[in-house]
């Protein structure tokens, strides 16, 4: 970790807000002791650096910056799967017409869910797999405004203005790669074993 890193999640860490809330108390009571304010802002920026350099040398200043940006690794992480959970959620909710799509969104949802498991499981997350699912949710987009324009040239007689062949094929096809897209990351991610396989690698190294 870089010196300029360090030092930005050090102050995110518990340790750095703990001794920046000191510092300012410092600062503070020195100001009402009748110190002038040049001085009290030494004092306080003083106890600040000085517990930067003991932490440092102790080794509790790394440590807590380690755990400062793992945190935020998690909590971005989560944040994404949400985002990626809650887009399959929005598939899985469409009315889709029976056929090759419905049965093409149905494997993307699967896969979906399986990779977002696995990736809470492990600890993880695929930027190529969350992509995937958004992609998945705009091709279904697609088909079923292609749906909705066919049926209102039939009901009024009207030619076909955006003519999109074999639209049910096509797409049927599209989504498939992107469930066989999600399985692949998800593999990835958690090897591809078997729910009993894993637990028995996890009893194993424990």
């Amino acid at each position: 970790m870089q010196s300029g890193e360090y030092l930005r999640w050090y102050a995110r860490s518990a340790l750095g807000i703990g001794s920046g809330f000191a510092g300012i108390g410092a600062a503070a009571a020195a100001l009402i002791a009748g110190l002038p304010f040049w001085v009290s802002a030494l004092a306080g920026l003083g106890l600040v650096a000085a517990t930067g350099i003991l932490s440092l040398a102790a080794g509790w200043g790394p440590r807590q910056a380690l755990a400062a940006q793992e945190s935020q690794a998690r909590r971005s992480r989560a944040g994404r799967l949400a985002e990626a959970a809650a887009v399959r959620e929005r598939i899985a909710a469409l009315r889709i017409p029976d056929g090759q799509v419905a049965e093409a969104a149905n494997l993307v949802v699967l896969a979906a869910g399986e990779y977002i498991e696995a990736c809470r499981r492990e600890g993880s997350d695929d930027p190529l797999a969350d992509a995937a699912i958004g992609e998945a949710l705009e091709l279904v987009g697609l088909f079923l405004k292609e749906k909705d324009e066919a049926a209102t040239e039939r009901r009024f007689g009207l030619g076909d203005a955006d003519p999109f062949p074999d639209a049910q094929g096509r797409v049927a096809s599209a989504l498939k790669e992107k469930a066989a897209a999600l399985r692949e990351r998800r593999i990835q991610i958690d090897g591809g074993l078997p729910a009993a396989s894993r637990m028995a690698v996890r009893e194993e190294i424990e």
